[in-house]
């Protein structure tokens, strides 16, 4: 007991968030901290001398009956079994590099470092605490932070949250995790865990918009919610369903039987499908159509439906007829969406005519009009008997304006007909009828992938990458049948899209320019000060615009944020920001 042992450990808190604070002449210098080491009692020299002691005592005791072992009768021979070891698996290597004999026999074998310790008065540990002072040659800055961004800087957010998450169950998410998300992460999340969900119980679970004049969190908007949640699912009996291609990624696998990740989304699409169509589906019929293994198809019916005698399967949740009356606008893009995916899945999946009954047709003249009979009623509840009128309904609710059918203001893909039929076609089809599903489906995306990736769009450039998009699709795709300019741009609308009135420098000739103006987040109040400013000046600088965001909001706006919005909808020129698309080098 005449020494004591102090071992080291290290400590599992990030230092990150401390610092060694010296105070003198009234001055706080801190120094940041960048590792902490623990030091704790280590009593292992204790059980070293009993063993020994033990030992010694055993040789001793050995050397006293040497005399009388002589007299005793040699011990019998035994045999002795010689096993060979099994060459070790990766996964049982795995268990025992992480078993606490495997750790305990690490540590020992780490080498110990000899150091010399100074009592805090000596002179050596006073020349080190001198270092901790800072010097006053250097010019101390005012302090000039806001309280929200002060708090920000004392209490950071936890970089290495991805290494310290805590053991959960795979289909938990901490609320904490889900502050750190954005919008369309937040959503891609909660879908993914829920599989099924109701609007009005999702929506408490987005993230919250901030009021600028009080800093609290404020309620989220509905629509920005729904703009984000339409990009990871999809709408069935008037709930929200995860994607197939967000719930089963490209590349990936089936757990049960190894079967593609595109193969098993496409029968889950049509699983979806005919629940849009009746609230039972019954597990026989559809195994006939999309042909999945059995625990595949068990695992796609248990995510969204439950097992009830002598019905089938029954969808999960109750009918949303709360939001189906007050988002009619997106049901009706929900339902423009699953007829065109029907299209797809009965080409790709060979449905046959009798397992086809359920699909809306529609007809390509009828010279008689139909009578209205009985209510009103939800796509998601329209019966066989109600599918053509229904159908007939939706198309006639979309609002579009007079093409032109100019060869032009075409966009076209593959040879035309020497016969000019192709262009007959063409030009029916934009002046007579509106858009196909299909065609309004496939453009809708296209124009949806460039507005949220681009921000700003001027007509000429998405034509442009519309010529693009043609020249990488095979002849006689559905995207070259016929799209004008004006198709384009109630396109872009539809998705999102706001038309930009501004200022354009001299030279420079008009044309009509799309933004995306909102995205969700808190800066969208900061967007649309800088759609003000643009319609009264071409040009502007960022010192320009932050005043301004704090004239209108009354919050200051970081030099991070500005830059951020500046260069998703600007570019800059000689110290100068332009609207994307209204200078000749853009």
């Amino acid at each position: 007991m005449d020494k004591q042992v102090l071992t080291s450990q290290p400590n599992v808190t990030s230092s990150s968030r401390y610092a060694v604070g010296l105070l003198k002449d009234g001055d706080l210098h801190l120094t940041p901290v960048h590792g902490l080491v623990q030091l704790r009692p280590s009593f292992g020299y204790l059980d070293k001398a009993d063993i020994k002691q033990k030992a010694d005592a055993m040789a001793s005791g050995d050397g006293m009956a040497g005399d009388s072992s002589q007299d005793e009768a040699e011990e019998e021979a035994k045999p002795v079994m010689v096993r060979f070891s099994r060459p070790e698996s990766d996964e049982a290597k795995a268990r025992r590099m992480a078993s606490y004999e495997y750790l305990h026999k690490k540590r020992e074998e780490e080498p110990w470092i000899s150091f010399r310790h100074h009592h805090m008065h000596e002179e050596r540990a006073e020349s080190e605490r001198m270092q901790l002072l800072a010097s006053r040659t250097s010019e101390l800055t005012e302090f000039c932070t806001q309280p929200p961004d002060y708090l920000k800087m004392l209490m950071p957010g936890n970089l290495d949250a991805d290494q310290e998450k805590p053991a959960m169950p795979n289909n938990v998410i901490s609320m904490n995790q889900l502050k750190s998300m954005t919008l369309i992460d937040r959503c891609k999340a909660l879908m993914i865990n829920a599989k099924v969900i109701k609007f009005n119980q999702l929506l408490p679970l987005l993230p919250k918009d901030t009021n600028p004049q009080t800093l609290l969190p404020k309620d989220t908007n509905p629509q920005t919610a729904i703009r984000g949640l339409q990009q990871v699912a999809m709408l069935v009996q008037g709930c929200w369903v995860v994607k197939s291609d967000t719930l089963y990624p490209k590349d990936s696998f089936s757990a049960h039987s190894g079967v593609p990740a595109d193969v098993i989304s496409r029968g889950r699409d049509y699983v979806l499908w005919r629940f849009r169509q009746n609230r039972y589906v019954s597990r026989k019929e559809v195994s006939s159509v999309i042909k999945l293994p059995a625990e595949d198809l068990k695992e796609i019916f248990e995510q969204i439906s439950r097992i009830k005698v002598n019905h089938g399967w029954e969808f999960l949740c109750a009918y949303d007829s709360e939001f189906v009356n007050r988002y009619p606008e997106v049901v009706q893009r929900q339902q423009m969406l699953w007829d065109a995916k029907y299209q797809q899945l009965s080409k790709l999946l060979k449905i046959p005519k009798e397992a086809d009954k359920d699909k809306p047709r529609r007809r390509r003249t009828s010279s008689r009009s139909r009578t209205k009979s009985g209510g009103e009623k939800s796509m998601s509840d329209i019966s066989d008997t109600d599918t053509d009128s229904a159908f007939k309904k939706v198309s006639h609710n979309i609002k579009r304006d007079p093409m032109d059918i100019g060869l032009t203001n075409h966009i076209s893909n593959g040879p035309c007909n020497a016969t000019g039929s192709s262009i007959d076609y063409m030009e029916v089809d934009t002046m007579d009828k509106i858009p196909s599903l299909e065609l309004k489906t496939e453009l809708m995306n296209f124009i949806q992938e460039k507005l949220y990736s681009r921000y700003v769009l001027t007509l000429g450039e998405l034509r442009r990458l519309f010529q693009m998009k043609l020249s990488q699709c095979p002849a006689g795709h559905i995207l070259g049948t016929g799209v004008s300019d004006t198709l384009l741009q109630q396109t872009v609308v539809e998705v999102g899209g706001v038309q930009i009135y501004t200022q354009w420098p001299p030279g420079v000739k008009e044309e009509p320019i799309f933004a995306l103006t909102k995205t969700g987040d808190k800066l969208d109040e900061a967007r649309a000060v800088l759609w003000e400013v643009l319609k009264t000046t071409n040009r502007l600088k960022s010192s320009i615009f932050k005043k301004k965001v704090e004239e209108k909001l009354g919050v200051p706006l970081s030099d991070a944020d500005c830059r951020k919005i500046l260069k998703d909808y600007c570019v800059t020129k000689a110290a100068m920001w332009y609207l994307k698309g209204t200078t000749a080098s853009t």
